[in-house]
């Protein structure tokens, strides 16, 4: 059973979605979703820049929005991902999906991190840059016991301690195995399990109107966090460490455009299709600077533009904790910035070791703005570097933390996309309409 659902730019309708689009009735400019998100995006950072003293204090709107935005996760997360494996109906199939997934995570990875030592090692954009002073060093104390944990202790940290204590943390990857077991024992029931199911439906569409109105107020949230930003950090503060920050951000297009984009082909598929679809997520995710305001938009959107649901609601939840492309292109770029900082030449040995190190943590790092800063300390840490050159990143980890959002949220994006052709779960036909709906919106 298809969930009937509306896209989040708009209210909530009865309209058939197969009615032609001219015959629907268009919204003004001025009442579109992602114009209000620019418009409030665009009137924060003003606002910041002209009152400064007042803006900081607004940082709790985009707080707020980012909290209820992640309250509706954890319970949307389980919810699709349990309909969807029942409606699989095929355990074998299940495994198969998820094999594929991690395939394909593994392999996007593996280039990030290539690209990325690659790039670092030309730029050099930590040459010639002044040491962490003692008062910098004394604001990154907190991630110096950061450490890379073991891989028994990563699969423990899997298993929630108790069913409801995962949606307590929400602990999206704690929620995936909790909905995983649930959807399999569904199979397991069989025809007894058909009222659960029907249940379970029911409610996943109660959840995904909750969603609609939690994301009527992201202008709000949007103009919050980019008051905010401006008036903490400054105009000024664009042009500190710009090379790191240009040479994150050039990297990470250069990944979109060319590798995603090149990615989408071999898939049958255009990038700027999918982009289009996703143009409010994105432009909430570039607001807010978080990847995981965009999870609600994708498992609703991608499943009615053709990704099979059970692929969306296996791909896209992991994709959170084992497909970040962001995390995986900065690990580098920082790491060998700060070894270049304090001029320490790493071996060809020890880079390699540190290749393997980044495999694990740039996995399952947080979605919120910063979150993959605890990730980086663990590298830094591990690869026998000083902690304190961490000090020296807490500036510009904001503008690190947006381009890392944009690029983890394409990332998984294409992954379900990518994974559902492989597995032959892709509806062109309703790709192809949904792109020619979003051309004749425009």
């Amino acid at each position: 059973m298809q969930i009937a659902a509306t896209p989040l730019s708009e209210p909530i309708s009865t309209e058939p979605m197969s009615r032609p689009v001219s015959e629907r009735r268009r919204k003004p400019l001025w009442r579109e979703q992602y114009v209000l998100v620019v418009a409030g995006a665009a009137l924060g950072a003003l606002f910041g820049f002209l009152l400064p003293t007042v803006a900081v204090d607004f940082k709790p709107l985009g707080d707020a929005f980012i909290s209820l935005i992640k309250m509706t996760i954890a319970p949307l997360i389980f919810l699709v991902v349990v309909t969807g494996i029942a409606q699989v109906g095929d355990m074998k199939a299940v495994g198969r999906i998820g094999l594929k997934a991690f395939a394909y995570f593994e392999a996007v990875t593996t280039i990030c991190l290539l690209i990325s030592f690659v790039v670092v090692r030309w730029v050099q954009p930590g040459a010639g840059v002044a040491h962490a002073t003692a008062q910098q060093a004394e604001t990154v104390a907190r991630y110096s016991q950061a450490h890379v944990g073991s891989l028994s202790a990563y699969i423990q940290h899997m298993i929630p301690e108790s069913f409801v204590g995962a949606f307590a943390t929400g602990d999206v990857l704690q929620v995936l195995v909790l909905a995983l077991l649930c959807g399999i024992g569904l199979l397991l029931l069989g025809e007894k399990a058909a009222p659960l199911r029907t249940g379970l439906e029911r409610i996943t569409e109660l959840v995904f109107s909750v969603v609609h109105v939690v994301v009527a107020l992201a202008p709000i949230g949007a103009f919050g966090a980019m008051a905010f930003t401006v008036a903490k950090f400054g105009a000024a503060t664009l042009y500190a460490l710009a090379l790191l920050v240009g040479t994150a951000w050039a990297m990470m297009a250069f990944f979109i455009f060319v590798i995603l984009n090149v990615i989408c082909r071999l898939a049958g598929i255009r990038l700027m299709d999918l982009l289009r679809l996703l143009r409010n997520e994105l432009l909430v995710v570039l607001g807010t600077s978080s990847s995981e305001t965009a999870i609600p938009g994708m498992m609703e959107k991608l499943p009615r533009a053709g990704v099979g649901r059970a692929v969306a609601g296996l791909v896209i939840p992991s994709g959170y904790s084992f497909n970040l492309d962001g995390v995986a292109l900065t690990l580098p770029l920082s790491t060998m910035f700060v070894a270049q900082v304090y001029g320490i030449e790493l071996s060809a040995g020890q880079q390699l070791s540190l290749f393997v190190v980044m495999l694990f943590t740039s996995k399952g790092a947080a979605g919120v703005t910063g979150g993959a800063f605890a990730a980086l300390a663990a590298t830094v840490i591990a690869a026998g570097l000083p902690a304190e050159g961490l000090a020296l990143l807490l500036g510009i980890d904001r503008f690190m933390s947006l381009a890392r959002a944009i690029t983890n949220t394409i990332g998984n994006a294409v992954a379900a996309v990518v994974v559902a052709k492989w597995d032959g779960e892709f509806n062109r036909e309703d790709w192809a309409q949904s792109a020619a709906q979003i051309q004749a919106v425009k």
